[in-house]
């Protein structure tokens, strides 16, 4: 068995990735992976597109996982590569593009004349804006949470502060070009506040619930980037964290920062939960998380 931890030191930043042998009721770390932000999320997936693949269509099945940091990119590593130098993938973020190009030209040879270099000097080029700003459809503030589809699995939700929600499709590139970076799917823009949870149904692929800092908690259509097809149900305080039962899968759960977890049927969502309880009297709720096998 795997277990993740996302560890921030100071000012270090590791993902550690831990072993739990079942045969001796030992658990060690395998390896870690330097980050080069403060991760706020992970999500574990198993398929992605590689910029470095040698796969003709660019495809790999695996153990991976995407991280949120404060960055607006987000990293996905191959956990199945030890020491690996850099992620597999990069969903928005800096585009470095210029920056790397320029690299290239300044680690090119110059050619000079036979007479030491009495010829006629070339004009130089001018300089290009190697700033770049951020990569086309990227997020524009921390990432704050992720959610990998487990019906199709090459689709990647994530929310951010910036109060969107974007959907990626890891295995695709918009333009078709090798190496060009993936761009979002769709943008969802219905919360008018920080994204703080998000989780995909477990069995229907384009059902995504949201859970954010304007005190709702919301369902939406992958297909449909119609902020007026989301349901919605308003809470007392933020949400925190969302979880689907997966006993009872049309239940979804929602913990919010007064302490509060509700459940609600989303074959009726809008309206009264299901149940509701004080989990914590003193102080929120900062997840949730639900037994498979109880």
């Amino acid at each position: 068995a795997l277990i993740l931890v996302a560890k921030a030191e100071e000012d270090f930043a590791s993902l550690e990735i831990n072993v739990f042998d079942t045969e001796y009721n030992n658990l060690y770390v395998h390896h870690d992976i330097p980050l080069p932000s403060f991760p706020l999320c992970l999500a574990l997936g198993s398929v992605v597109g590689s910029y470095q693949s040698n796969e003709t269509d660019g495809i790999s099945a695996g153990n991976y996982v995407a991280i949120g940091s404060f960055e607006p990119g987000i990293e996905i590593w191959n956990l199945d590569v030890m020491n690996a130098l850099e992620p597999t993938l990069v969903l928005g973020g800096m585009d470095t593009r210029g920056s790397e190009e320029e690299w290239m030209r300044m680690q090119m040879p110059v050619s000079t004349s036979a007479n030491g270099g009495g010829g006629k000097k070339k004009k130089k080029n001018k300089k290009k804006d190697t700033a770049g700003g951020l990569r086309e459809g990227s997020h524009t503030d921390a990432v704050m949470s992720l959610s990998w589809n487990t019906v199709h699995q090459q689709v990647l939700a994530s929310g951010s502060a910036d109060g969107t929600v974007k959907l990626w499709d890891c295995t695709h590139s918009t333009s078709g070009k090798k190496g060009d970076y993936i761009r979002p799917s769709a943008t969802l823009t219905h919360h008018t506040d920080k994204v703080q949870s998000l989780a995909w149904h477990p069995s229907e692929g384009t059902l995504l619930a949201t859970g954010g800092y304007d005190r709702r908690v919301c369902l939406a259509d992958a297909r449909s980037t119609d902020s007026q097809s989301v349901k919605t149900a308003k809470l007392l305080a933020d949400c925190e964290a969302i979880a689907w039962d997966p006993h009872n899968q049309q239940y979804l759960t929602v913990a919010s920062e007064d302490g509060v977890v509700q459940c609600w049927d989303v074959r009726k969502f809008g309206g009264d939960p299901v149940w509701s309880m004080i989990a914590h009297e003193y102080g929120g709720v900062s997840d949730i998380s639900y037994n498979a096998h109880v």
